[in-house]
């Protein structure tokens, strides 16, 4: 066997096996949805009970008609990007948690699909192998993807909103692409931040490789402006914006908790720090993020192949420096698509610098991850196309960390995160009998509505209507009685 014979081989077995894995991923990503995380999250719960009203009755939580937000009287108000989609799967699929939680699992495997797509139409396929694999075992999203939030229907927007935007320009791609980038605004706050400042780099990155023709740059700007309209008037009257107002750095009980003004040069200096923690060694490699809810908490939001990619990229500048090494270097090759991804990057982390509760947080710069995905795998591919002797390296890496990674969260991380999803409550449901049952665990959540009424619904099987009312009179008595 001569030594091209041996690289061809090499090279199609490496292929071969980063498949396999990308496919064990996906099936993985539904495994054990009811039990892991244990117990469920409010905000699932509170989700639930929404899209499970609006299935059976067409009303919200709150009797609210067919509303385009689902208004939870706390936190953000679930978007029409997430309710109306999660109807049809709730009519499928019912919405309890854990359907719910599938539910997010394939809009997130739909948003890797896309990842896989936009890599492989740039450089070709082995790159979208190399992408999709990253990102199948990508622990910044692995742990969110499994738990009912909508937020990374806005990474899936995003990742198609790319993908048709980079395609060779037709004026109905460029009004789907419009349509999509405006479908991750609605779908997750962070992103009415992120997207317009990635799209001003997109459009000077396709500018450069494409010489984008600015009548079909008016077509995308038509149906991006058009779809946002409904989104700007509910942000403006500020419907959408109790949520960010309590926890924004701009928060005057925020600034006055830290003996700080609201001049710009502090605002600046906070921001700044809040910042540089999102790119502190320990959130990036180590613990990643504070919060059960979005991590394990035994590794950093990147992975061991996001960080031999780091590695890489040190390499490939060190390079620069030796006449040689610049002839095959992707930095001189390919110095807009890195740039590109590299600002955008950083952008993402935009949002959640803005923010003053919960930090670092890798929830808040879901909009990074796609670009990180796709910067990592794109110096990795460039690495074992010079040395193809790294396409072995790059399997053994994949395969051990995706081995660790998912021993901890499958056998360590249900225990050590069940505290941040109630898990009490649903072990106190599963004890329910009785009426007097019933009324005592009602009795016991009389100030967490969404607690009572999502048990009500799943396991009593009482309607939304019912459960909102057994719920208001149980607490329209205790007020009355003094007892609430």
């Amino acid at each position: 066997m001569s030594i091209f014979d041996l690289k061809d081989f090499l090279i199609k077995t490496c292929l071969t096996v980063l498949i396999l894995m990308i496919f064990t991923g996906a099936v993985l990503h539904f495994y054990q949805l009811d039990k892991i995380p244990y117990g469920f999250h409010v905000d699932e719960m509170s989700g639930s009970v929404a899209v499970g009203c609006l299935a059976t009755e067409g009303v919200d939580a709150h009797d609210i008609a067919h509303p385009l937000f689902a208004d939870l009287h706390y936190g953000t108000p679930k978007p029409p990007t997430y309710l109306y989609p999660a109807i049809m799967w709730a009519k499928l699929f019912g919405y309890s948690a854990p359907s719910l939680r599938a539910l997010s699992v394939t809009v997130h495997l739909l948003g890797i699909l896309g990842l896989f797509f936009l890599a492989q139409s740039l450089f070709g396929w082995r790159y979208a192998v190399l992408t999709a694999v990253l990102a199948s075992f990508s622990p910044w999203s692995w742990v969110l993807s499994r738990v009912a939030f909508e937020s990374l229907f806005a990474a899936t927007f995003l990742i198609w909103g790319l993908y048709v935007f980079l395609q060779p320009p037709r004026y109905r791609r460029m009004l789907l692409a419009g349509i999509l980038m405006a479908g991750a605004m609605y779908s997750y706050p962070p992103f009415r931040l992120a997207t317009p400042l990635m799209l001003l780099t997109l459009i000077i990155y396709a500018y450069k490789q494409y010489r984008l023709n600015w009548k079909f740059l008016t077509a995308f700007a038509i149906a991006f402006t058009i779809t946002l309209i409904p989104l700007a008037q509910l942000t403006l009257n500020g419907a959408l914006q109790q949520r960010f107002d309590k926890i924004s750095i701009f928060s005057p009980d925020y600034l006055k908790s830290i003996n700080a003004s609201n001049d710009w040069s502090q605002l600046i200096k906070i921001f700044g720090h809040i910042y540089a923690m999102h790119l502190d060694p320990d959130f990036l490699f180590s613990h990643g993020d504070p919060s059960y809810v979005h991590s394990t908490r035994h590794f950093g939001i990147l992975s061991w192949m996001d960080m031999a990619a780091l590695a890489v990229s040190l390499i490939f500048l060190l390079m620069l420096l030796i006449k040689s090494g610049r002839k095959n270097n992707p930095l001189v090759k390919h110095p807009f698509w890195i740039l590109f991804l590299l600002i955008n990057i950083f952008i993402g982390i935009v949002p959640s610098a803005l923010t003053n509760s919960e930090i670092p947080n890798s929830l808040r710069i879901m909009g990074s991850w796609p670009f990180m995905c796709l910067f990592s795998s794109f110096m990795l591919w460039q690495a074992c196309e010079l040395w193809w002797g790294l396409w072995l390296a790059v399997v053994l890496t994949v395969s051990l960390f995706a081995f660790c990674f998912l021993k901890i969260y499958f056998q360590v991380y249900p225990q050590e995160g069940k505290g941040m999803f109630s898990y009490w409550t649903l072990e106190e449901a599963n004890q329910l009998k009785t009426e007097e049952d019933w009324l005592n665990f009602v009795l016991l959540y009389r100030h967490d509505d969404y607690n009572a009424r999502y048990f009500l619904m799943q396991y009593k099987h009482l309607s939304c209507t019912d459960s909102r009312k057994l719920w208001e009179n149980l607490r329209d008595y205790l007020i009355s009685h003094g007892k609430y």
